[in-house]
Order: structure tokens, then sequence, then C-alpha cells
């Protein structure tokens, strides 16, 4: 059966699943999202800041994630605290590996969230052994480099902002400030587990560019990635998110992402293949349209639609004006929840070095706490520092400890 023109349309209306490809995937992206999806709440995951522009479209928002963080492992949900912890393992398992440690891993998040659901995962970590009586590898392992650098930066922090105002608004998620293609890929598999934990209210649209990187081609057959392809994304449409997979080319997509589709955009229409395997794509030479709608159960049609309709970037003020409403975080409130029963030893060490106009020396600073707090002051400094109160820096040939404010 052959549709033509903006009868098309409705060919993407039963679509959970749609993919958009070639040299216009952009254009053609934008153009579905005002035209197609225009009474859904988009929720974009834009790898290299190339859709802001979609913050403009309703009641859109705009979210940087490594300059105002998540926190991964705080559940939105109470009552799936356990399901929540056992699906952030998995996404951790298969960004950066768990060295056969997840139900450990998953132990130690879910106990401290059970006690607090504010915690982050540097303040588990400093809970943690270094190494094992052994000198193996211990639990703290997998969790190291999110207790440093730019991993700390974006997830080592308490949640600014209330995450289920997401469904209310939509929310394109710059995820540029990741120079990392493993942090980019966490960042967008931990907001969809975060998803899946709420329910939308209204037809909800989530768009993941470059899926290639999320779910490549070629990787490790184990139950992370059967978790990460099946399991999240089957969920997702479970809860009714109707889910996009935009980029250029979709052959590098994990076959089983691909197979799951139930339609696909190409623009041009001379780009389009078919993912399924099942019957060669429909004539591919139509100049007079713009896009190809290809569907799984065979039928197809065309798009007359323009192919130069990007809009211009967010400006810093757009994007300062875009962002959502932010929860004003203490100091005192991050200590207490971090260091627990050493917070009194930390509160004195934070109150010595603010003292001293924010810095130290690092070696005279160590024995005065050691002299004035003995060992329940040397561990509350040893935490200070791996949840990033305090940090290392060295001035000339001097080691020197700066009080950083946690931020």
């Amino acid at each position: 059966m052959r549709v033509v023109s903006e009868q098309s349309l409705g060919l993407l209306e039963a679509s959970a699943r749609i993919g958009v490809a070639g040299s216009n995937f952009k254009a053609a992206l934008i153009y579905l999202i005002q035209n197609v999806f225009e009474d859904a709440k988009v929720i974009l995951f834009d790898l290299n800041d190339e859709f802001s522009c979609v913050a403009r479209i309703g009641s859109t928002r705009y979210y940087e994630v490594v300059k105002h963080g998540i926190n991964p492992i705080k559940p939105l949900n109470r009552e799936k605290v356990e399901q929540y912890v056992e699906s952030v393992v998995e996404i951790l398992d298969y960004c950066f590996g768990t060295f056969n440690m997840k139900s450990m891993v998953a132990k130690a998040l879910l106990n401290s969230v059970l006690r607090s659901p504010e915690t982050t995962i540097p303040e588990v970590a400093s809970t943690l052994d270094f190494e094992t009586p052994e000198g193996g590898l211990s639990v703290y392992t997998p969790l190291e480099p999110f207790t440093f650098g730019t991993l700390r930066q974006a997830f080592g922090r308490r949640e600014a902002f209330e995450f289920s105002s997401v469904l209310e608004s939509g929310m394109v998620f710059n995820l540029s400030g990741f120079t990392v293609a493993s942090h980019k890929v966490f960042a967008t598999l931990l907001t969809l587990a975060k998803l899946i934990q709420l329910e939308p209210k209204h037809r909800t649209l989530v768009v993941v560019c470059y899926p290639s990187l999320i779910w490549p081609r070629n990787r490790r057959f184990d139950n992370a990635r059967l978790f990460v392809e099946e399991s999240l994304i089957g969920e997702l449409e479970r809860k009714e998110y109707s889910i996009v997979f935009a980029e250029k080319n979709l052959s590098q997509v994990s076959e089983r992402v691909l197979e799951n589709l139930d339609s696909v955009v190409f623009s041009p229409p001379s780009e389009a293949t078919n993912p399924w395997r099942m019957s060669p794509a429909p004539e591919r030479n139509a100049s007079n349209y713009s896009m190809l709608i290809l569907v799984k159960n065979g039928e197809y049609g065309f798009i007359e639609a323009p192919v130069n309709m990007l809009l211009k970037p967010l400006s810093e003020k757009e994007r300062e004006a875009r962002k959502p409403a932010m929860k004003i975080l203490s100091l005192d409130e991050g200590l207490k929840e971090g260091l627990g029963e050493s917070y009194e030893a930390g509160a004195k060490i934070i109150g010595k070095l603010r003292g001293l106009g924010g810095k130290a020396g690092l070696n005279e600073f160590i024995e005065e706490v050691r002299a004035s707090l003995g060992a329940e002051g040397l561990r509350a400094l040893a935490a200070l520092i791996r949840q990033g109160y305090l940090k290392q820096v060295r001035e000339g040939e001097k080691q020197l400890l700066v009080l950083t404010g946690g931020d």
C-alpha cells in the first residue's frame, strides 16, 4: 500500500519505536517533533549540543548534565528501590565494568539508599575499603571513577531539581560536556532507568540521538547488554513512552534494537534501507519528496517537507532561562548526609580550614587534625577529600589543601 504526502504521517501514529536516518536526519527529526508529535512531551538526549533548539518547542526545558548533575542512586519510587538499584548496577557494568562484583556493589548501594535516599556514590565509596585484606580488588573499585573528575561533577552530587518535572515539561538533556563516550552512554541509560520509575500522564516522546554509541552492533554479549537492549527499552515501551532513534546511518546500531523498530523515516528517500531484512526497500527515486516512511508491515509513504528548517541553537541567555527550577543544597546538609557519625569532626575541619582563608599546607594541616581530633578527624578528612569538599593542589613546590565547598 502506498500513501502520499501528509497522509503518510499517519503511518507513525501507531509506532512505539521509530528510527530516523539519512543525511538530512536532523531536519527530519525536528520536522517530526513539530508536525507529528506536536502534542507530546519531548525528552531528547543531545550528545553533541546539536538539538538545543528543541527546547524552544512548547514547554520543553533545557538541562546541562555536567554543569548541574544527576544523582544516579536516588530512587524516584520508594516501592521499587531494589529494582532501581539493580538497574543502575547493570548500567554500571555495561559502561565501566563491575569486575564480577555486581551483587556486592548492589548491596552497598542499596544499604546506603535505604538509610538515606539522598545519598551519593562518592559518599558510599567513602565508607568502603580501598582493597580487600588479601590485597585484591574491593567493592570500592567499580565506584572509584565517580569520586573524581567529570563523573564526580556530573553524578557525585544530590539532584538539584525534581526529576519528575521532566515529564511535565519535556527536557533536552545536553550531554556535550562529557568528552568520554562511556560517560555519555551512562548518562543516557541512567536517565532512561529513571524514566521507567515514572508514569507518563501525557504522550511522551523519548529521542536518543546517535544510538550506535549507546547500543553498538559490535559489543560483548552478556547480561548487561541484554538489560540495556531489551529490558530497559521494553520497559519504556510498556510504560507507553514512544522512542525515537536518530542518526545519519543506523547500520551500526545493535541488530536487536533495529529489528524491534516499528517504522523508519529516511531523509532523503534515496538513502533508504530495510532494517528488518524482509523485502527490498520501496522505490527510492522519489525526487519530489524529502522523506520516506517505511513501516515494518510493508506499508510506506512519502512526505514533502522542507529540509532546511533547522532552528538556530539556544543562546546562553536562553539556556539559562529554559533550565528547570533548581534546589539550593547547603554545604551543611551535604556534610550531615555524607559523613554520618563523622559529621562533627568534618564540620570542625571545614571550620578550621575556612579560618585559614580556605587553604593550608597539606602536611601541616593533617598533623593539626591528627593532634586535635585524632583518628576520627583523619577519617573525616579522608571522607571530605573523597567527596570533593576538599581538594589537593600544588602551588610551586608546596602541596596545599583547599576548601571547595563541595561544588
